[in-house]
């Protein structure tokens, strides 16, 4: 064999090697992804937003009204708040539906006008209304501006009883608006 094409194979046999170097590396990498188990679960950790709430009752004597969720809902979130910087004790709970629609909830203890228009404030009000049998009136804030997707706060229900008040948010339908709010006032025993 020639000095020249001893060069040529040697040469071959370089880029030979490294297609067949590339391509059992690729199968490698296949055969990993295909026999390493991955999990598809939710990271999020379910809150138990129930017991939350009965802390927050056993700290401060105020009752905290929360909803019962319906099927498939599940409590992402459970805040209480003795002391914040607006001085408005309050308990705070996100709630995730089946669908990964969301609804939040605050209830505030001793309002104050001046928080009560700061929470409002990127919202107008459409209507006022109470449920069928019942005192509450929930008053229907919505966002001037449409967001695409919705933002949390774009529709925010909200109602003063006594000098508490209730303000439901998220971008879940109005039946799911209605069934958390008919639950609160369930648990208020407003007639």
């Amino acid at each position: 064999m020639s000095d020249q094409k001893a060069k040529e194979h040697r040469a071959k046999q370089t880029v030979n090697n490294l297609l067949l170097s590339l391509l059992a590396t690729a199968g490698l990498v296949l055969v990993l992804v295909l026999v390493v188990p991955r999990d598809d679960s939710s990271r999020i950790t379910h809150i138990d937003y129930k017991a939350v709430a009965a802390q927050a009752f056993a700290s401060s004597q105020h009752r905290v009204v929360v909803p019962d969720l319906p099927k498939g809902w599940w409590s992402n979130q459970a805040t209480w708040l003795p002391t914040p910087q607006d001085t408005v004790a309050r308990f705070e709970g996100g709630f995730v539906g089946p669908k990964n629609q969301y609804l939040g909830m605050t209830q505030a203890f001793g309002i104050n006008p001046t928080w009560l228009a700061l929470s409002l404030k990127d919202v107008v009000l459409l209507k006022s209304f109470s449920h069928t049998g019942s005192s509450v009136v929930w008053n229907i804030y919505k966002s001037p501006e449409v967001h695409s997707p919705a933002k949390t706060r774009d529709t925010i229900w909200e109602a003063t009883v006594g000098t508490d008040a209730f303000l439901i948010y998220g971008d879940g339908t109005k039946s799911e608006f209605d069934v958390f709010t008919k639950s609160i006032e369930k648990k208020l025993g407003a007639k």
